[in-house]
């Protein structure tokens, strides 16, 4: 998720819920999920959604993260079930 880290109106419930199911759903390993900030991101909302720490997008570098994102894909796509994956260094955001 690429964000702000705003809520946009939202109420203060159906944001809790979106936080409980993300969490189930990483914790089912249904998915995994990643919190991007742009500048000015709430990050401390950003790192209450996700099991890991959101990255802060370092200026407008969405190319070179798109790239790392292709990698990492690839690296999963060709894993198999079980085996443990290492992403590529990431270069274009901090934690």
């Amino acid at each position: 998720m690429i964000t702000d880290g705003a809520p946009q109106g939202e109420d203060a419930e159906v944001i809790r819920e979106a936080v409980q199911r993300v969490k189930a759903d990483e914790a089912e390993k249904k998915v995994a999920f990643f919190c991007v900030g742009v500048e000015g991101a709430n990050m401390k909302l950003l790192s209450k959604l996700s099991a890991r720490p959101p990255l802060k997008l370092r200026g407008l570098r969405f190319v070179d993260m798109f790239v790392w994102l292709s990698k990492s894909t690839e690296r999963v796509a060709h894993s198999r079930e079980g085996d443990q994956i290492a992403l590529p260094p990431v270069d274009w955001g901090t934690v």
